[in-house]
């Protein structure tokens, strides 16, 4: 009996071996712009039920690389890959809801499967649904809902997240209005290469005095040595 159950295992496990095989070839084909072989495999592993091989052939559907595109197509690749529970294909449905790209825009629906993925901690899928809370799309208004989802990016590193909680900050919608933390959190998206954040940050430091700047400097360069938490 424990034979036969080690041979089922070791089928199993080769099976596994076989499709993330084929997945990893697909995409080192598609690096090197051999693409009627990344398309080949990907789809074989994407049949197999490899989420990340439908994420990826998706978007080589939607953006029409190496494919013709075809936005249909893309949204139900997505959807295989996000009804597994993978956090790209669900932050990717969502987009393509956001966007009413291959289906009727729904806002509704985009909320529901950015939600799984800011669930997940996909930082994308946070940003979004900071955006989502803060337009009031999909969702009522709420700026602290939206603060929040920004924070949980941020906290993870995303200088598009850091720029969104800075301005919040500073206009103190969902957040109690505070030019240090602003000025700290646009500051660390600057740092983190975001270049809309250097403009923002020249403007706020325009607006401050010099002591204030040297306070916001400290706390960066405190916080980013924190690994962003326990900023506040």
């Amino acid at each position: 009996m424990m034979k036969k159950i080690f041979c089922v295992l070791f089928v199993l496990l080769q099976a596994v071996v076989a499709l993330a095989d084929d997945f990893e070839e697909g995409v080192n084909a598609a690096k090197k712009e051999d693409y009627k072989k990344a398309s080949s495999l990907l789809k074989e592993a994407g049949k197999q039920g490899n989420s990340m091989a439908q994420v990826f052939l998706g978007l080589m559907y939607k953006n029409g690389k190496g494919l013709k595109q075809n936005l249909k197509e893309a949204v139900n690749l997505f959807r295989l890959a996000a009804k597994q529970g993978d956090a790209d294909g669900q932050y990717n449905l969502g987009s393509m809801y956001d966007n009413g790209l291959g289906v009727k825009q729904d806002y509704k629906e985009a909320v529901k499967w950015y939600q799984l993925a800011a669930d997940q901690g996909l930082t994308d899928a946070q940003l979004r649904m900071g955006l989502m809370y803060q337009l009031g799309e999909g969702v009522k208004q709420d700026y602290e809902i939206s603060g929040k989802f920004y924070r949980h990016a941020a906290e993870q590193g995303d200088s598009d997240a850091q720029l969104m909680l800075g301005l919040a900050y500073w206009s103190g919608r969902g957040v109690q209005k505070d030019q240090i933390h602003a000025y700290m959190w646009v500051n660390m998206a600057a740092t983190n290469g975001s270049h809309e954040a250097i403009k923002q940050r020249d403007e706020y430091g325009n607006k401050m005095n010099a002591k204030q700047i040297e306070q916001a400097q400290a706390v960066t360069k405190k916080c980013k040595a924190n690994n962003y938490k326990g900023c506040d």
